[in-house]
C-alpha cells in the first residue's frame, strides 16, 4: 500500500447560517483516489462526511477565507485513513486480477 499515490478532490459541500456565524460548512462530498504507479491502475471512493458545526467564532474560518487546503485538512482530521486506504488498496488488487484486453479486436 505504501507505493500508492493518493489525492483528494472536493466534489461539493453544504453550508448554512447559524445564530452566530454565516456560511458554516457542515458537510463535504469528496473523492479519494489512489493510483498504483507501477501499473498506472487508478481507483476512487466517493463519499460525504458531516462536520461538527461550531457554536462560536473560536477557530472558525470565514467562508471568504477558505481554501481547498482548509477543506482537505478537515477531511484529513475526520477520516480513518488506514481504513480508507485499505479499501482503495483492495480495489486496486481486484482490478489487477481482471483480464484487460490490450487493444480492441478491430485494430
Amino acid at each position: 500500500m505504501e507505493n500508492l499515490k493518493y489525492s483528494w478532490k472536493i466534489e461539493n459541500f453544504l453550508k448554512k447560517n447559524t445564530e452566530n456565524l454565516e456560511n458554516v460548512i457542515y458537510s463535504i462530498t469528496w473523492t479519494r483516489t489512489a493510483v498504483d504507479p507501477t501499473n498506472n491502475i487508478p481507483t476512487s471512493i466517493c463519499s460525504t462526511i458531516p462536520l461538527e458545526v461550531p457554536v462560536n467564532a473560536e477557530g472558525f474560518v470565514p467562508y471568504e477565507q477558505l481554501t481547498e487546503q482548509n477543506i482537505i485538512a478537515w477531511l484529513d482530521e475526520n477520516t480513518d485513513h488506514e481504513k480508507l486506504n485499505k479499501r482503495l488498496w483492495d480495489q486496486i488488487e481486484h482490478n489487477r486480477s481482471l483480464v484487460h484486453a490490450p487493444s480492441f479486436p478491430w485494430n
